[in-house]
């Protein structure tokens, strides 16, 4: 693996702040908590354009840097398809079908490195050469946001050793402790410019517009999805981490209005795969079909479009069909994804809701209980969406998915994936209750399938309806689905022995069917 971040145009931006930074710079009269207004004028533009490009680096959308296509690549043929939410329309077998497919995945690792750890190295060198700390840590923040997404995808990666002359990389549960590391450090530096009132580069950031609370409540809540992630695999350390974010005086996200949602995206990418690309590349998957019809979920046509009957039908993964023509748009058969509503969203109150709810469950001090959380993430997925009908939603207790029937006439049809209803009961058991708060969690995650398909693999909730066919010759799990993704084929020539440390990492394996170091809830409890 090499770094590729765009050396010329950061060599360029160099010279920029350089010569801005003259002398008596150390002198001048600046807000220790953010920067002064001679000193934005000089160097802002130059950070503001690298804090732009660490954003838009944590989900992608076509930007004039990224493409719609790399989205697809990164996200929907993958997570997107894995988690249930998406089928693709293309092709046979490959990811849908549990063979997973170099070319269909590898950008998640070349691009999250060039632009995420790529990006964050230089602004850290030019925050560093200005002596600006503040910045500094906000970018730490979505540095973080970005690799966990690589990690929850791969497992070991470069991280420490990155940029070094051997990419080697570090074990999964080495990666998350820094991740800790620096979300910790980064909270508390950032908490200081909250207090202060003071905001962070607000010209250029395109999801809260500097203001430094909300920022602190993003991590917050950041710090609490990782916390929630490792704790069937050292529930120590989720505990310490979670209570550290419930503790805070500036707390999590609990609104809305502080959804961590990107500005100036002008269609999510979702739409132009649907739409323009070969008259439909994705269709919803036929998980989501059984759940939103099953519950019949407000949020059914918010997510979906319904086929030309006026019902939603999804796709079921793995399908092998003698014509693809049944599947597209004009056909009418199937249901689109509504596109052109959706979000470009990090993260968002109902997901901490959510979190807040299983860590109650458990017995953490959360600061409620599971059922008032659980009942508070729905209601405000509902909110979200402009969903009408939450009072009666939420009492509901006979509701359960629904049976997959294929739509297309190739009869791809599946048993219902579950019997969970949606009502919270006192009088079920544990498990019981997480799959309640994993499945409703999963329906307010929608659509970001990185993370959807991170806690389905943790928690093994939602039930997910399993591919027609498994092409994975056996390497894959039916039931219990992709659990990671292999590394690309080129690290083995182009960083040989960083790709030997991480199989090393892995326990020797580089397949779709190795779990990861978080990934230690026992199946079939």
């Amino acid at each position: 693996m090499k770094k590729i971040f765009k050396a010329m145009a950061f060599a360029a931006v160099s010279a920029f702040l350089l010569a801005g930074c003259t002398k008596g710079f150390e002198n001048m009269n600046q807000n220790v908590y953010g920067v002064s207004d001679e000193q934005m004028a000089q160097d802002g533009l130059a950070l503001g354009g690298m804090l732009q490009q660490l954003e838009r680096s944590v989900i992608t959308f076509r930007d004039g840097t990224y493409l719609d296509s790399d989205y697809q690549i990164m996200y929907n043929l993958c997570a997107e398809t894995w988690c249930g939410y998406m089928a693709p329309t293309l092709s046979d077998g490959h990811n849908a079908g549990w063979d997973v497919n170099d070319g269909w995945h590898r950008r998640m690792f070349t691009v999250k490195y060039e632009y995420g750890m790529g990006g964050y190295q230089d602004f850290e060198t030019a925050a560093v050469e200005l002596g600006i700390n503040n910045e500094l840590a906000l970018a730490k923040v979505l540095k973080v946001a970005t690799m966990h997404q690589v990690a929850d995808y791969y497992g070991p990666i470069a991280y420490s050793h990155y940029g070094e002359l051997t990419n080697l990389y570090d074990p999964l549960d080495e990666v998350y402790a820094q991740f800790f590391t620096e979300l910790d450090s980064a909270i508390e530096t950032l908490e200081k410019v909250a207090a202060s009132g003071a905001n962070l580069l607000e010209d250029y950031d395109l999801v809260y517009g500097g203001d430094a609370v909300k920022w602190v409540q993003f991590a917050n809540s950041l710090r609490l999805r990782l916390a929630m992630r490792v704790r069937f695999a050292d529930a120590e350390l989720a505990r310490t981490e979670a209570e550290k974010s419930f503790s805070s005086p500036f707390g999590l996200i609990d609104s809305n209005n502080d959804n961590a949602v990107m500005s100036g995206v002008d269609h999510h990418p979702i739409y132009e795969i649907n739409v323009n690309f070969n008259d439909a590349d994705t269709q919803v998957g036929a998980s989501l079909d059984s759940y939103l019809n099953g519950f019949n979920d407000p949020r059914k046509f918010l997510y979906a479009k319904p086929a030309a009957d006026g019902e939603l039908h999804g796709v079921r993964p793995g399908v092998s069909p003698a014509t693809w023509t049944n599947y597209k748009n004009a056909a009418g058969l199937v249901s689109a994804p509504n596109a052109s509503i959706y979000k470009i969203c990090w993260l968002n109150a109902a997901e901490v809701a959510f979190l807040k709810a299983e860590a109650a469950l458990i017995g953490w001090n959360a600061g409620g209980t599971a059922q008032e959380f659980y009942e508070q993430g729905i209601k405000l997925s509902f909110e979200e969406w402009g969903a009408s009908g939450i009072a009666n939603y939420l009492i509901n207790s006979t509701a359960t998915p629904a049976v997959f029937m294929d739509h297309t006439g190739d009869r791809n049809n599946s048993l219902a994936p579950s019997d969970i209803t949606i009502a919270w009961n006192d009088a079920d058991n544990l498990e019981r209750k997480l799959e309640k708060i994993g499945t409703q969690k999963w329906l307010a995650l929608f659509p970001n399938s990185c993370e959807a398909w991170a806690e389905y693999r943790r928690l093994h909730y939602p039930v997910l309806i399993t591919p027609a066919k498994n092409f994975s010759n056996g390497i894959v799990n039916t039931d219990q689905g992709i659990r990671r993704v292999p590394y690309p084929v080129s690290e083995q020539t182009d960083n040989a022995e960083g790709y030997a440390s991480g199989v090393t990492a892995l326990g020797g394996s580089d397949n779709a069917g190795v779990r990861l170091w978080w990934d230690q809830k026992p199946f079939n409890n």
